[in-house]
């Protein structure tokens, strides 16, 4: 649920795979993570490995793209490209490999030439998939989507530090640090046997007790006509907006080789959750006009995993009891969320789109 942002390194050789590295670059920038290549140094030598050990010790992943190139051999007999892969495993940062599904397809001017390099090319590939989960592809899209989908599941599966700004820190991350102090201060107790310091956990509040949020405006620009939301501030209690939650939520199942996991769209869920709250206490259409704020968002999640309603981890985001707890709440006779509105207003604005060949003077 930590909004992080990582560095990702990205190696390759580099003359032949110049696109390929621009839409790896691509897909880490869109994830809102940073990408680390040497795009401004293309000549591989040994004072510029020095300085490429110094960001791998930085970053938080590691993506391998291999063709059909082995690259520049240092004296030691490795490519440079093979000197970054193995000092990036002694360091232990997870390495997502993408190797190419078509070598024999690529075009001399980007293969080996020669039996040695091929041979040693053939010997790092042997040496980058051996005990890790790898993707192919063969054009750039499909690069694209292995890149997304390897950097999700490592993200999910091999947390890193990453970064994150000093005020986002969420409830949930803290609660669950403390839970882990907890574990570790039961196994001293258990073998010292007179550890008394103990870590109490701050209780979760009660799902009848209130909790008060924003709604924020968003616009849609219908053509002739564009249509606003207003700003509201709101009042509900924490179970009683639960099957609001749970049916406008978006997240998707993900796999990576057999295993799956969730994630969250949090942009699309802050819209979504917002405009159905809205609708509780409007009469008018309020999709998409609505929305609830990172943070809120946050502090539900954090709620109702701490409820055990939520999951963190696997192909499931709400567990059996919150499904039922939702189609519970639909057919009750108290199936309405209980929302009062605590100042502001909850309208749709109309306003003429102005003309774009209107010219002021």
């Amino acid at each position: 649920m930590q909004d992080k942002r990582y560095q990702v390194f990205i190696s390759s050789t580099f003359e032949d795979l110049r696109e390929e590295r621009r839409a790896v670059q691509d897909v880490v920038i869109s994830t809102g993570d940073f990408p680390v290549q040497m795009e401004s140094f293309p000549a591989a030598d040994e004072d510029q490995f020095g300085f490429i050990k110094s960001l791998i010790d930085q970053c938080d992943y590691y993506v391998l793209i291999i063709a059909a190139r082995y690259g520049t051999v240092a004296e030691d007999g490795l490519s440079y490209t093979h000197k970054e892969f193995r000092y990036a495993v002694s360091k232990g940062v997870p390495i997502l490999v993408m190797l190419h599904g078509n070598r024999g397809g690529i075009s001399t001017d980007k293969s080996e030439a020669t039996d040695a390099g091929k041979k040693l090319l053939d010997g790092f590939i042997a040496e980058a998939e051996h005990g890790r989960l790898r993707k192919h592809w063969t054009t750039l899209d499909g690069l694209k989507l292995a890149v997304r989908e390897a950097l999700d599941n490592a993200k999910a599966t091999k947390p890193r530090v990453g970064w994150v700004r000093g005020d986002s820190v969420t409830s949930l991350e803290t609660l669950e640090e403390l839970n882990l102090v907890r574990k570790e201060n039961d196994k001293f107790r258990q073998a010292l046997g007179n550890l008394h310091i103990d870590v109490q956990l701050p209780s979760i509040p009660g799902p009848k007790d209130p909790v008060v949020f924003d709604l924020l405006p968003r616009s849609i620009d219908g053509g002739f006509m564009i249509r606003s939301g207003s700003h509201a501030k709101i009042r509900s209690t924490w179970i009683s907006i639960f099957p609001i939650f749970f049916n406008n939520i978006n997240w998707r199942t993900n796999d990576w080789n057999g295993q799956y996991y969730h994630s969250v769209d949090d942009e699309e869920s802050c819209i979504a959750i917002g405009s159905a709250l809205a609708s509780e206490l409007a009469s008018v259409d309020t999709s998409g006009l609505f929305t609830i704020t990172k943070g809120t968002l946050t502090r539900l999640s954090s709620y109702y995993t701490e409820a055990g309603l939520m999951t963190t981890v696997g192909d499931e985001l709400f567990t059996d009891t919150a499904k039922k707890l939702a189609r519970r709440q639909l057919i009750s006779e108290e199936s309405s969320a209980e929302i009062v509105l605590l100042n502001g207003e909850v309208k749709v604005h109309r306003a003429p789109r102005e003309s774009e060949d209107t010219i002021p003077f």
